[in-house]
C-alpha cells in the first residue's frame, strides 16, 4: 500500500511539474533547414528529389539507427526536412519516374551528372 502512495505521489509531482514548467516537456523539432526546392523546377523539383531518394533506396546503401537499410519513407522524410518540402506519400512520387519514357527516367541524376561534367571542363 506504502509503494502505491509513493507512486501516486510521484506521479503527481510530474504533473505539477509539467503544468507549472511546461516548456521542459515540449518537444520541438531542432533542426530548421533553410534550404528550399523550387517545387515544379524543369530539372530538379519535386519528383527530381523523389528520383535521387528512390536511388538511394534501391541502393540499400543509406542506413537506419539500426544498422539495416533505410526504409524509402525514411529517407523521404529526410529529404522533406532538409528541402522544406512535402513528397506527401512518397511511394506515389516514385511512381511517376518509373511513367516516364525510359531515356527520361533518371534525368535528375542525368541533370546533376551533367553539371558535374560541365565543372569539370570549365576548371581544365
Amino acid at each position: 500500500m506504502q509503494k502505491a502512495i509513493a507512486i501516486i505521489d510521484s506521479e503527481l509531482v510530474l504533473l505539477e511539474t509539467r503544468f507549472t514548467h511546461p516548456e521542459r516537456f515540449v518537444k520541438e523539432q531542432t533542426f530548421k533547414s533553410d534550404l528550399y526546392i523550387i517545387p515544379k523546377s524543369k530539372d530538379l523539383g519535386i519528383i527530381a528529389l523523389a528520383e535521387i531518394v528512390e536511388s538511394l533506396y534501391l541502393s540499400q546503401k543509406i542506413l537506419n539507427n539500426e544498422g539495416k537499410p533505410a526504409s524509402k519513407s525514411l529517407i523521404g522524410d529526410k529529404f522533406e526536412l532538409i528541402f522544406n518540402v512535402s513528397f506527401g506519400d512518397i511511394s506515389d512520387k516514385t511512381c511517376e519516374i518509373y511513367k516516364r519514357k525510359p531515356f527520361n527516367r533518371t534525368k535528375a541524376l542525368d541533370f546533376l551528372r551533367n553539371m558535374i561534367i560541365r565543372k569539370d571542363k570549365e576548371t581544365r
